[in-house]
């Protein structure tokens, strides 16, 4: 019977946390598209790209790709589907994690050196507190939570690498296709940086996003040893 009441409570709070973050980030991200937007005049002073919309920008993508997580995370807790529970942890692996960390660490590292360079204070006019707070900071808050709260089975490193480091890939390419096409960077900093020291930028980001999976990859082998040991795990409809 107790142990009954413990499987109970862990999976009312795993589905609070999902019911919650895919609410908040799913209001978050329709926020940001609607409502976030630059005036026209950003695109004629050259502060923004003409193409690409809200997808240049990685914080979105971020957002978008936790909002798509916790609601699969969600859909799992309610139809226990074991597909939905493979996804589920790969996506967490390979994106949710690293990417938030990666997203935030960046933000807020660029921000104390130079606000003006990443964030300018006229944001502050288009882009609410609660919705730079959302998309900055508790992104992370969510990531390290789920982890805490909900057990999951990390894939290969190989394959969970090669998840993250083709979204990577990807996005450079697509922000550099931008640049290319309209000769305005995506995060206007960047066209401030000489080609070499832009490059180790770059590098650097892709190696802190590899070493921020495998921070989540230890994280998680500690906190449940059982679901990550190297016979593997049994599907279980308590997960």
């Amino acid at each position: 019977m107790e142990r009954g009441n413990v499987f109970a409570n862990a999976y009312k709070t795993r589905l609070l946390l999902h019911l919650a973050a895919s609410t908040h980030l799913g209001y978050a991200v329709y926020y940001d598209y609607v409502y976030a937007q630059l005036p026209p005049l950003a695109v004629e002073m050259r502060l923004e790209a003409p193409i690409g919309g809200k997808l240049k920008y990685m914080t979105f993508l971020c957002g978008l790709l936790q909002f798509t997580y916790y609601s699969l995370a969600l859909a799992y807790d309610v139809v226990r589907v074991r597909r939905l529970m493979l996804l589920r942890d790969y996506m967490l692996a390979s994106f949710v994690v690293p990417l938030a960390l990666t997203v935030s660490l960046t933000f807020w590292t660029l921000y104390a050196i130079d606000r003006e360079s990443i964030y300018p204070g006229l944001l502050d006019l288009i882009y609410p507190v609660w919705l730079n707070q959302s998309m900055h900071t508790i992104v992370v808050v969510y990531a390290l939570v789920e982890l805490c709260v909900t057990q999951h089975r990390y894939p290969a490193r190989s394959k969970g690498l090669a998840g993250l480091g083709a979204f990577l890939v990807a996005y450079l390419a697509w922000i550099h296709y931008v640049w290319l096409r309209t000769g305005v960077w995506a995060y206007p900093f960047l066209g401030a940086l000489a080609g070499p020291v832009r490059l180790v930028f770059f590098a650097a980001i892709v190696v802190l996003a590899f070493a921020y999976y495998l921070f989540g990859e230890r994280m998680n082998s500690v906190l449940w040893p059982r679901a990550n040991c190297g016979g593997g795990r049994r599907w279980s409809s308590s997960e």
